[in-house]
């Protein structure tokens, strides 16, 4: 082999390997970059703002936007008082909706708020909503 011979070859395999090396840098970042967060909701028909008997009703969902399998965290508080804690895991993409009875004590001062606080991934997310009273 020539030493032109070489050097084209040696040429090639640079410009092949920098080729190589933008791809691979490429993919990197934009997996770093890509979003990762997950979503927390109540479904507005599943509740109501005010006590029926003693006990209220509701359904919540997570939605999962993170890009691997994720453990979460959920707790939820009638007033500023813990009343439920949760723990499930979601893979990306998957969604959970749950229904939750809270049985209301007869004590119970109103406005109160139901707030649910969700942790995944070092994030907290939280939705709440008011109970304004009981039904007569």
């Amino acid at each position: 082999m020539s030493s032109s011979e070489m050097e084209k070859l040696m040429r090639n395999a640079i410009i092949i390997s920098c080729f190589l090396g933008v791809l691979v840098a490429s993919y990197l970042i934009w997996y770093h970059f890509q979003e990762s967060y997950s979503a927390l909701y109540l479904i507005p028909e599943s509740y109501t703002n005010y006590v029926e008997g003693d006990t209220i009703s509701f359904v919540y969902g997570v939605k999962s936007y993170e890009t691997k399998r994720t453990k979460y965290n959920l707790k939820i508080y009638l007033g500023g008082r813990l009343e439920e804690e949760k723990e499930f895991w979601l893979e990306s993409g998957e969604k959970r909706e749950e229904e939750v009875s809270l049985r209301i004590p007869e004590q119970m001062e109103f406005p109160t708020k139901v707030r649910l606080v969700l942790e995944a991934n070092g994030r907290e997310y939280d939705v709440h909503f008011w109970l304004k009273g009981r039904r007569q």
